[in-house]
């Protein structure tokens, strides 16, 4: 998906907006993320009755609005800022949806890292809701230790979802500079998400 076609008006979003934008989560997080209602092909990529379109929905935003108080995010509206929305949306579909085995053997690798019990949770909570900060954290961190033949590997998987191993990388990087920078400021990265996901829709009050 053309990372323009993210900033397309819709009337869903004028109607879901209002509340949430009374929390403060600009406008156009809630364009790119509602672009996953009714008829985006993006939604087709997301497996059964488990995942609900809410909740996919609310998950982006969810990681839009984590990145949002992290101050990390390019300025509102501009082409930096379309490709941080389609990353965030394209990938949750990836990881979610594609057989490819060298996408799943990433995720696996990276959710086994964080050992026992935790792991199959994450994975759960993941395919039932959508992103996690967990998981997020665990793509992170296997990003940053993969060599670069076995990012490469990852390509043609992510091709077919239109993104590529750039549009990665600065996700990931996005990801590790907002630890950063809640961390500085005495916050954590699973609280702030936590409380950014009970915020959206789908999330659990």
């Amino acid at each position: 998906m053309p990372a323009s076609s993210l900033c397309l008006p819709s009337t869903l979003l004028k109607r879901a907006s209002y509340t949430i934008l009374s929390r403060h989560v600009p406008f156009y997080f809630l364009l790119g993320s509602l672009i996953m209602g009714s008829g985006s092909p993006i939604l087709a990529q997301v497996p059964g009755p488990a995942a609900t379109p809410s909740g996919l929905v609310g998950a982006s935003m969810a990681v839009l609005a984590m990145l949002q108080d992290a101050n990390v995010l390019p300025p509102e509206g501009t082409p930096e800022a379309n490709r941080v929305i389609k990353a965030v949306i394209q990938f949750q579909s990836v990881f979610m949806k594609s057989n490819d085995p060298e996408v799943q053997a990433f995720l696996n690798q990276a959710l086994a890292a964080q050992g026992g019990s935790d792991a199959q949770e994450t994975l759960s909570r993941f395919r039932s809701a959508g992103w996690t900060s967990e998981l997020l954290e665990a793509l992170e961190d296997r990003w940053t230790a993969a060599a670069i033949d076995g990012r490469e590997r990852l390509a043609p998987g992510f091709r077919h979802f239109n993104v590529s191993l750039e549009d990665f990388d600065s996700l990931m990087k996005l990801v590790a500079t907002a630890h950063r920078a809640l961390e500085q400021r005495g916050q954590n990265i699973h609280q702030v998400f936590a409380q950014r996901r009970r915020e959206m829709p789908g999330g659990i009050q």
